[in-house]
């Protein structure tokens, strides 16, 4: 089939109309619409420009689809409407800034084809439905894998999920942030996670091309990034007075020292100002041992 451009003022339907996809970003929508109408690559988007109104009527008249079902679809395209009852149906949805390829399977089921670029969030790691890995590391449909082998991964997701319920979005989403930070740092400086290292084997196993990505090792460190997500997000973490620290005296006995209840005398050696600097065993944190099971 040619290509074939629109006319300048296209003001009519386009022969093929495309569905639009859930927080589907307003890039990869117009570039269903081109592969659909065999249309010129980026003519579509030189008519927007060119155009004075917002892009969502135009997209309505192309589709033949209501101006409200493409901003409940795709959110960001209200932005330049401000009619009170037409926001109003956004209250309440999450700030999405980054975005990511859609579950291909997802897609595919909807006759959307295979790759959609999506507007996510952090929670937003795996696909409930076939339990794909689409979060962090994955740049197209073809790096996506199943996270069947390790139900941590799942149970660490259903956690994550519950703590936005407990907590709510905005706080959980900043607990997520510093504990990846953490956890990746650490990974950084060791190239070595003890509580992540099953799970990577596992996964490298049942998916052996994928085995040296950034998305398989991100799969590995969810669950331990959750773990630690929960223990930020905790409220009363925070605000707890340390204990006064007792001193024992000359017989034995102890009393407590003189001090506030903001004061707390170094007990562990971070404490101190500790930082670990070498990859021997006892001076790496992250590695720790199997005969313990609180460890």
């Amino acid at each position: 089939m040619t290509p074939h451009q629109p006319s300048q003022g296209l003001t009519r339907p386009l022969p093929m109309p495309v569905r639009p996809y859930e927080d589907e970003t307003t890039r990869s929508y117009i570039r269903r619409i081109n592969t659909a109408n065999a249309l010129h690559h980026g003519e579509l988007m030189k008519v927007l420009k060119r155009a004075r109104r917002p892009w969502v009527y135009s997209l309505s008249v192309w589709m033949e689809t209501q101006p409200d079902t493409l901003v409940l679809a795709m959110p960001q395209l209200g932005k330049h409407r401000s009619e009170p009852a037409f926001r109003q149906k956004l209250v309440g949805r999450p700030i999405r800034t980054t975005h990511s390829p859609a579950c291909h399977r997802c897609t595919l089921t909807r006759d959307a084809g295979p790759y959609i670029e999506i507007y996510t969030t952090h929670e937003r790691v795996i696909c409930p439905d076939h339990s794909l890995w689409i979060g962090e590391g994955i740049a197209g449909f073809t790096d996506q894998f199943t996270v069947h082998a390790c139900p941590e991964i799942t149970t660490a997701w259903h956690h994550h999920k519950n703590l936005i319920t407990r907590h709510g979005h905005s706080q959980v989403r900043r607990a997520f942030h510093i504990a990846s930070v953490i956890n990746w740092s650490w990974y950084d400086q060791f190239q070595h996670f003890t509580a992540a290292m099953d799970i990577y084997d596992t996964l490298a196993g049942e998916h052996p091309r994928q085995a040296n990505s950034k998305a398989l090792l991100a799969a590995a460190l969810y669950p331990s990034i959750v773990t630690l997500t929960a223990v930020i997000a905790h409220p009363i973490g925070w605000r707890t007075p340390a204990r006064p620290v007792p001193t024992f005296s000359s017989n034995g006995s102890a009393t407590k020292s003189p001090t506030d209840g903001n004061h707390r005398e170094p007990s562990t050696p971070c404490d101190t100002g500790w930082k670990p600097t070498g990859h021997p065993d006892s001076a790496d944190p992250t590695r720790f041992s199997r005969a313990n099971p609180n460890d």
